[in-house]
């Protein structure tokens, strides 16, 4: 499958690089109803969509990537992020569709899952039967975070796994394919 990305550059207008997104929903409404000159303004929205959705990305992985984008490349405000994406998440959700291949679809889940399981454990405290100030006592939980963290850790193995025969397919595909007669020197 093709990545979106190759094709970026911040002077390239998505709906010409990619027309085929201008034939379906939610994109073809969208497309449409841009009345700005090179529907300029929609094709900000769509590289910007790619850059923050696409795995390949190399946005993807930063931290607060939709946020920066949202505010450094279409001009939103901070307190305002959460609802800007909100409301594209019809666009956001048919752009993952269409430009995800199954694969990524699923390695990006697993990433999501990864990323809540991580944040769960980074707030989870031992306790060690102590009781509060109320006088509760609390449960022992030392046996319960450790075997989570284990697993975590082989979980995190079999996705990099995964990651890495998907990456090795990727690139044996890329080798794989016939070359243009441009490309091949034939012209």
């Amino acid at each position: 499958m093709r990545n979106i990305l190759e094709s970026y550059t911040p002077d390239t207008n998505f709906w010409e690089a990619n027309p085929q997104f201008t034939a379906v929903e939610p994109f073809k409404q969208l497309y449409r109803g841009d009345k700005s000159r090179g529907k300029g303004t929609t094709s900000s929205l769509m590289w910007s969509i790619a850059l923050a959705f696409h795995p390949k990305s190399d946005m993807y992985y930063i931290t607060d990537a939709k946020e920066r984008i949202a505010i450094d490349r279409l001009g939103v405000k901070e307190k305002d992020v959460d609802k800007f994406w909100e409301d594209k998440k019809e666009l956001t959700d048919a752009f993952v569709d269409a430009a995800l291949s199954q694969a990524e679809k699923s390695l990006v889940a697993w990433e999501t899952r990864l990323k809540k399981r991580d944040k769960f454990l980074a707030v989870q405290e031992y306790t060690f039967g102590f009781t509060d100030e109320n006088g509760r006592e609390y449960r022992d939980n030392t046996k319960q975070l450790d075997d989570m963290m284990a697993k975590t850790a082989k979980i995190y193995d079999e996705y990099l796994a995964t990651k890495k025969k998907l990456e090795e397919e990727d690139f044996i595909n890329k080798k794989s394919k016939p070359k243009s007669a441009t490309a091949s020197g034939e012209l």
